[in-house]
């Protein structure tokens, strides 16, 4: 399974009993009830040893979208998120997109794994 699947059915199985949403991708304006997206930000090969990567990290950003404030959905994701082998949480922020009337947190995560 890859880090997008990983991460996809740990955050399907997390939001489901709170009725939320998951997608890969963008924020969808069209979409106003409260819900989540991820996305990769980038992912890196480190621990070389005779030019092979011993493992690869990703940064991993995760949005909630909402009408409401949601803190409590956010420490949901953070506990799901870090039962992801060796994620752990990086940083967040809170912002309210004026122009839609959204509230957005934005959670970043790294994860690092093995090389097969």
């Amino acid at each position: 399974m890859d880090i997008i699947e990983k991460i996809d059915t740990t955050l399907e199985a997390a939001l489901t009993p709170h009725n939320v949403q998951s997608f890969y991708g963008w924020y969808d304006s069209n979409i106003n009830d409260t819900h989540v997206t991820f996305l990769q930000l980038n992912d890196t090969d480190t621990d070389f040893e005779d030019d092979e990567a011993g493992s690869k990290e990703y940064f991993i950003q995760v949005d909630i979208w909402s009408r409401e404030n949601v803190e409590d959905l956010k420490e949901v994701i953070k506990e799901s998120m870090k039962t992801i082998e060796n994620c752990t949480y990086a940083q967040g922020q809170d912002f309210y997109e004026t122009d839609t009337k959204i509230f957005h947190k934005a959670l970043r995560f790294y994860i690092r794994e093995e090389a097969a």
